[in-house]
């Protein structure tokens, strides 16, 4: 008798489509790739996060240019290794098909040989932002992953919205599936008391922070000190003029903002549990920030303390735990009140809703989701 169908990432190369990978081997088979071209593999030199997983892991190296100019070469190689992944998991779940999770819409003339009824696409981004000049591609492939798919998964809100526009005949397999928790985040000491009056960003510091605004907030609010923890050296997304890094340098230079710089991955927690105050100052405009589910919203609410945002698309999905701000007036005020109150906020409840939402949570949420597309 076959058990359970097991689990196919394509691609999980990025730190969340692991954690998920990794929170679903603990119920079912599951196997996960990573693809990487030769530059990039010797650039980052990818190690798995952890010596000890149930699930299988294979790394994948390939020259550059694999999914794009010399997609052709690989478009019988490629169906084969996937078909080979999926033959050990039918034969390590006594003949059941597994699901097939693609991430990316290259995946979508790899993917053709996979049942629909068993193929998942996880969105993580608007890809078209990446490679302008290939939109018209880009978007030809997702289509044919969204039509095929028994699911489509977006991480942001604002992809459902996209998907579901484009795809209005899929609009009820196109679903939100959001960024989990990281357990290493949780406050757990929540008696703990925040540096008073701190307001802590922690994060990126391109030009997806919306530095105009965040130096008017920091003007209209002499009394609070803002801690900024990040790379200067970070790489600007999207269209960059440059403009940006000016205001940011007279923003670090403010009498009342304390320049950290970046940290060790281990000590990002201990960040978000000492402010008063966590803030995420996104640029509304950015393209980027309009389509992302960014990770520092879960990363913030699982920290315990008040929480304001610019009004991003994610950020209304969490109306209970993330305050909203358009203008740099309303932030100050809203600041000053939250971290007047950082003292009697109910931070073991705000711990409690995050911990509701990790990537355990997750991982069942989805077969869950399999289980009733199976008997759809």
């Amino acid at each position: 008798m076959a058990e359970a169908p097991g689990f196919l990432f394509l691609n999980a190369n990025t730190p969340w489509v692991y954690a998920l990978a990794q929170a679903l081997s603990a119920h079912r088979s599951t196997t996960a790739l990573r693809l990487y071209d030769w530059p990039n593999y010797r650039r980052l030199k990818p190690q798995w996060p952890e010596t000890d997983s149930l699930t299988r892991r294979r790394m994948i190296v390939m020259p550059p240019g694999y999914a794009g100019r010399l997609e052709a070469l690989f478009g019988v190689p490629m169906p084969l290794v996937f078909a080979g992944e999926r033959g050990r998991l039918r034969r390590a779940t006594g003949g059941a098909e597994p699901w097939v999770i693609a991430c990316y819409p290259y995946l979508a003339r790899w993917t053709r040989h996979v049942p629909g009824e068993r193929l998942i696409y996880y969105n993580l981004d608007e890809y078209t932002f990446y490679e302008p000049h290939r939109s018209h591609l880009i978007r030809s492939l997702e289509r044919e992953l969204v039509e095929r798919s028994a699911l489509t998964l977006c991480l942001s809100v604002e992809m459902v919205r996209r998907l579901r526009e484009r795809h209005p005949d899929r609009a009820a397999r196109i679903q939100h599936f959001p960024l989990g928790m990281v357990e290493s985040f949780l406050n757990e000491a929540p008696d703990d008391l925040p540096i008073v009056n701190s307001i802590g960003y922690v994060g990126n510091l391109t030009n997806r922070v919306d530095w105009d605004f965040f130096h008017a907030v920091a003007r209209r609010t002499p009394e609070l000190r803002y801690a900024v923890v990040g790379k200067l050296d970070a790489l600007a997304v999207g269209d960059d003029n440059g403009v940006w890094r000016a205001r940011r340098a007279e923003t670090l230079a403010l009498d009342n903002v304390d320049f950290l710089g970046s940290v060790p991955q281990a000590a990002v927690p201990n960040h978000y549990h000492r402010y008063a105050v966590n803030w995420m100052p996104y640029d509304v405009s950015h393209g980027f920030n309009v389509a992302a589910c960014p990770t520092k919203i879960m990363d913030a609410i699982a920290s315990g303390r008040p929480f304001l945002s610019t009004d991003l698309p994610e950020s209304r999905h969490y109306p209970n735990h993330i305050a909203l701000a358009t203008s740099a007036e309303e932030a100050a005020a809203k600041l000053r009140e939250l971290a007047a109150k950082s003292a009697s906020h109910d931070v073991a409840a705000q711990v409690d809703f995050a911990r509701g939402h990790s990537w355990a949570h997750r991982a069942d949420t989805l077969i869950a989701m399999t289980n009733a597309a199976n008997r759809g």
